[in-house]
């Protein structure tokens, strides 16, 4: 019921981001394509090796160093679309970005895990992912709303310029909503909660490494673009499609794995944190503060 309710809040805040792009902005992320060309290189070189390096020096057990790894082969969609949307980044750079990811997280997740689980454990783990699977969650939740929208502004614009300046307010309170569900309802699925509770000294063994891995991957995502010679808004997009990951696939792959209850305590102390230290980076490093968020 969680997930449910998780998923139409994402989709009804997609077709309001949607309304506020054009398709020429698409357009200019694959006609000038150095941007996501970065950002790509940003999620699948530097995330996968500050994980390792964070995962190698935890006194955590050898799963639990997986699930740091696993953390950084999820890549987030809707929640970053939202927040590059919120501060003014590249929002069509974002999207693209969820798509491009989609395609490849069914290949890269399996590949990199049996890396790290020989390099950790010294006995490789499969992971079997399904490609259309992920990537029907993805057209369902980021693609076809968004589209929705981009087609509302283009044939209805009338609609669009009236549920612009109420969609400023709306938007951010309801992403105050799915991860107020996310926190304290849950996935709704049960596999979080099977394995019993999180210990707090678990939890404050774990939170420097993964608020380090969120922290750093934004900080490099952001250097990467600087010295790429990106525009502001496209070095803020970076950051965070680098630095903000999907914690609820980590936990679904999770499930998939031996010693799966160790494997996903890593995700679920990230999922209580990173968002909140992505908006302070947002806050930091864009335009926008808290006062502009506002009709």
């Amino acid at each position: 019921m969680a997930d449910l309710l998780v998923n139409i809040t994402l989709i009804v805040i997609m077709v309001g981001i949607g309304m506020s792009l054009t398709f020429g902005d698409f357009k200019n992320v694959f006609v000038y394509p150095k941007p996501i060309f970065t950002g790509i290189g940003s999620q699948l070189l530097v995330l996968p090796i500050l994980a390792f390096s964070l995962a190698w020096i935890a006194p955590v057990s050898v799963y639990a160093k997986l699930g740091i790894v696993l953390i950084a082969l999820c890549p987030v969609g809707t929640t970053s679309n939202i927040l590059v949307h919120i501060f003014k980044g590249n929002t069509a750079l974002s999207i693209s970005m969820t798509i491009v990811n989609s395609i490849l997280s069914p290949f890269t997740i399996p590949a990199v895990i049996a890396v790290a689980s020989t390099f950790f454990t010294d006995n490789g783990a499969s992971v079997e992912m399904s490609f259309a699977e992920s990537f029907t969650h993805i057209l369902l939740t980021v693609i076809l709303p968004a589209l929705c929208g981009l087609l509302i502004r283009r044939y209805i614009p009338s609609i669009a310029n009236a549920l612009e300046r109420p969609l400023k307010w709306i938007l951010p309170l309801m992403l105050l909503i799915v991860f107020s569900i996310k926190i304290f309802w849950g996935g709704g699925d049960g596999n979080a909660n099977s394995c019993g509770a999180l210990s707090m000294n678990e939890a404050l063994i774990l939170m420097p490494f993964v608020i380090g891995l969120n922290i750093l991957g934004m900080y490099g995502g952001f250097f990467i673009a600087k010295i790429n010679h990106l525009e502001k808004p496209s070095q803020l997009t970076v950051a965070i499609e680098t630095g903000l990951q999907n914690t609820a696939m980590a936990l679904s792959v999770a499930t998939t794995l031996p010693h799966s209850c160790e494997i996903e305590k890593p995700a679920l102390v990230y999922a209580m944190l990173t968002f909140f230290t992505a908006v302070v980076f947002c806050l930091i490093h864009s335009d926008v503060r808290i006062k502009d968020i506002k009709p």
